[in-house]
């Protein structure tokens, strides 16, 4: 979602297919007149616009509505809506508002799991009529996740890839044990890929390709592991405490290269030389530790700021630690719970 590496926009398919039509016929039937082509030109020009109109207007969070209780107080209550970049806000009324226990009973007095993905493209939920976790292009086509036996919805944990092209799934069985995090291509899920049981707080890396986790030791450290796509590990390693005590953290496209917010500064930590390669002096709003964090290009930092009623959205240079305010936005005052899109 970034404005220096926002992603090529995706071109629906009937303007696609509109403007091959077009280049085609100029191609191979008779020489276009010059009313003809103007008429091509204005309607490539059309459809160019249409396509720039629609990737601008992609999610910027997800939010549901809280309702008083008589026993649980606040409860989130109506449906899930998204709010658009152009202003507009779009109800999800297929997703699920309240998460399903093991046994499939919901559980009213918390909001079920939803995330956004970075560039605002997709947005995953548990579907209302078969309880499914499915990957919503808005506009565009619905992914359906395998089905695991026993999942309770109520510790479950989603996240999307920047390009959400990818998807995480952290859970519980019926019997309120964990379950190893399994990674998911959203557009050929089949049953996934399962992360080492002992693989805790994973995340995607900048471009989805891999992700982080921390595995504790045996002498009560913490390391933090990097896993491809496949569940093969990349690299291991226990990092410096000015990594390990800070959260949240980014992993780089490159694999091996995690980003960290340590007050006013942003390292740079190499796991595969064990360095600190950078320590970059930002400036950030408040004294209010990052919410989000994600690498969104091959020198860029993207962060995200909660200051509970609004969130601050800034990029850095992770050469230079120049830096830029993205976006601000006010967060919904009847709003019981939030998701926002990431980097």
């Amino acid at each position: 979602m970034n404005t220096m590496t926002r992603p090529a926009a995706r071109v629906p398919a009937r303007l696609a297919i509109a403007a091959l039509a077009l280049g085609t016929l100029g191609a191979v039937g008779a020489p276009a007149t010059a009313a003809q082509a103007q008429a091509q030109t204005q309607a490539q020009a059309q459809a160019q616009a249409q396509a720039r109109a629609g990737a601008h207007d992609m999610i910027r969070y997800a939010s549901v509505k809280g309702c008083l209780d008589k026993e649980y107080g606040n409860t989130p209550c109506g449906s899930w809506r998204l709010s658009m970049h152009s202003g507009k806000v779009m109800p999800l009324s297929d997703a699920l508002v309240w998460p399903r226990d093991a046994k499939g009973k919901s559980v009213t007095y918390m909001a079920a799991p939803i995330a956004v993905s970075g560039d605002g493209r997709s947005v995953a939920y548990f579907r209302k009529s078969d309880r499914r976790l499915v990957v919503r292009e808005v506009g565009g086509a619905v992914h359906v996740m395998p089905r695991i036996k026993g999942l309770s919805m109520v510790s479950a944990g989603i996240s999307l890839s920047q390009d959400g092209g990818h998807l995480l799934l952290d859970y519980y069985d019926a019997k309120d044990d964990r379950q190893p995090s399994r990674v998911y291509d959203v557009s050929d899920p089949g049953q996934g890929t399962a992360l080492p049981a002992a693989a805790v707080n994973a995340s995607f890396s900048g471009d989805g390709e891999s992700v982080l986790a921390e595995l504790g030791t045996e002498d009560n450290t913490t390391a933090l592991v990097a896993y491809d796509s496949s569940g093969t590990e990349l690299a291991r390693i226990e990092p410096p405490q000015v990594v390990v005590n800070n959260s949240p953290r980014a992993l780089s496209s490159d694999g091996r290269t995690v980003a960290v917010f340590a007050g006013s500064s942003l390292k740079l930590y190499d796991m595969a030389t064990d360095q600190l390669v950078r320590s970059l002096r930002v400036k950030l709003p408040g004294k209010t530790a990052p919410y989000m964090v994600d690498w969104t290009g091959e020198h860029e930092v993207t962060v995200h700021i909660d200051r509970g009623k609004s969130m601050w959205i800034g990029e850095f240079d992770t050469e230079t630690g120049a830096g830029k305010v993205r976006d601000t936005y006010s967060l919904p005052k009847d709003a019981y719970t939030f998701a926002a899109c990431g980097g």
